[in-house]
């Protein structure tokens, strides 16, 4: 399965993304020193001395800036400059972030594997980068008296035909603390809490959460590419921002095939090949124009969630080197019936079960969608692990880095 020589097929031959002008072209030697240097830093990370580190940040940073400087020297206009600059902005946000935690040394000696239970989780989740599973019938009606209020006003809501996401969901106040408090106690007692401290190296809890109805009305992840003769089977499949991060979806109602599954695709991230500054541009080009201080806001005028329902976004994005092009919300770029699209549909797993149900997966390197419900209504939480405690700010910006499934 060589899912990187199918994407970038795809683009070649995709009508929306066929323009004039040519890719960037950039030195590939200075593309091996962003990622040789990246690559020693997320293999010995915490074990090297300050000495060390700093080398590999400087040789990481001077290569990204070079990379970026000449792109820039290689714009036709202002907007293709200002997309570089707020491309090179957010890669060197996301490396920064991403060696700080690279170098934060591992909680040695002490993380626990003390269940059958919790061995066989982590195991899952280092060899598959998920684990399904199922909470206690006590757990669930507890979940769901918790989460009845909100609930009912998010139906009220939808019954009006308020659809947006922020009228469907609530991701703070008292009723997200008490859903979090009672999954740290139903995660910890299935041996779950300690498998995915295991899997990150740090003691880890929930953290934070977003309670959300889906209903069959809502379009919001509805292929917004014109001129296609259906959409592809693939929407909205993507990974997260973030690399530190796990997550979980809990459902809260009964799940089947028609209520929105959410969707896993084993080992695609694994055949996608990506090199380290490659899967960086990927995880955030979508960021580019998303500031509404941006000149480049109203110029792609984007649709939710949906950068390449833009045109000019897609102009600049097909200037990316063919080394550096990536999206990692990939599933709205595929065309229907072509290969890609059926190589990558046939490795969906999807996620059908009784209230309950649950699933935790790292949503940076599991390729994962969320489900699209086509009848009924569908009732989950989606949860984010993490080993520290998230002040209001910062959870308003997590919510963007981990990209809610």
């Amino acid at each position: 399965m060589n899912v990187s020589a199918l994407l970038e097929q795809n683009y070649d031959s995709h009508p929306a993304f066929r323009f004039d002008a040519p890719a960037f072209d950039v030195e590939q030697s200075l593309v091996a020193d962003f990622d040789n240097a990246y690559k020693a830093v997320c293999r010995f990370g915490g074990e090297l001395n300050p000495s060390a580190r700093g080398r590999l940040q400087r040789q990481a940073k001077a290569a990204l800036d070079e990379v970026f400087r000449t792109m820039a020297a290689q714009c036709s206009d202002e907007f293709e400059r200002i997309f570089v600059s707020e491309l090179a902005a957010e890669c060197a946000r996301l490396m920064a972030e991403e060696f700080a935690w690279y170098i934060r040394p591992p909680a040695l000696g002490r993380l626990r594997l003390d269940s059958d239970e919790a061995i066989e989780a982590a195991v899952e989740l280092s060899t598959r980068r998920h684990v399904l599973g199922r909470l206690p019938e006590s757990i669930v009606a507890e979940l769901q008296a918790i989460a009845a209020a909100d609930v009912s006003k998010f139906e009220a809501a939808a019954s009006a035909g308020r659809l947006r996401r922020s009228d469907l969901s609530v991701d703070r106040g008292r009723t997200v603390r008490r859903l979090i408090a009672a999954l740290n106690r139903a995660f910890a007692s299935l041996g779950m809490l300690e498998a995915v401290s295991a899997y990150v190296g740090r003691s880890t809890r929930v953290v934070g959460l977003s309670l959300e109805l889906s209903v069959a009305q809502s379009s919001w992840w509805k292929n917004a590419i014109e001129g296609l003769p259906r959409p592809p089977q693939t929407l909205y499949a993507h990974l997260d921002e973030s690399i530190s991060f796990p997550k979980a979806i809990v459902y809260l109602t009964d799940v089947t095939d028609s209520h929105g599954p959410t969707g896993c695709y084993p080992q695609v991230y694994e055949h996608l090949g990506c090199g380290p500054l490659q899967e960086i541009v990927g995880r955030v080009v979508g960021n580019a124009g998303n500031d509404p201080r941006s000149p480049l806001h109203a110029y792609y005028a984007k649709a939710y969630h949906q950068s390449m329902a833009s045109e000019p976004f897609r102009r600049h994005f097909m200037r990316l080197p063919r080394p550096l092009r990536f999206n990692s919300h990939f599933g709205w770029d595929v065309m229907p019936g072509g290969e890609l699209e059926g190589e990558v549909a046939s490795q969906e797993r999807r996620m059908i079960g009784p209230a309950g149900t649950f699933i935790v997966f790292d949503g940076a390197r599991l390729l994962h969608r969320g489900g699209l419900i086509s009848e009924g209504r569908r009732v989950a939480l989606q949860v984010v692990f993490s080993d520290i405690t998230l002040s209001r700010r910062v959870w308003g910006r997590l919510k963007r880095t981990v990209g809610w499934a």
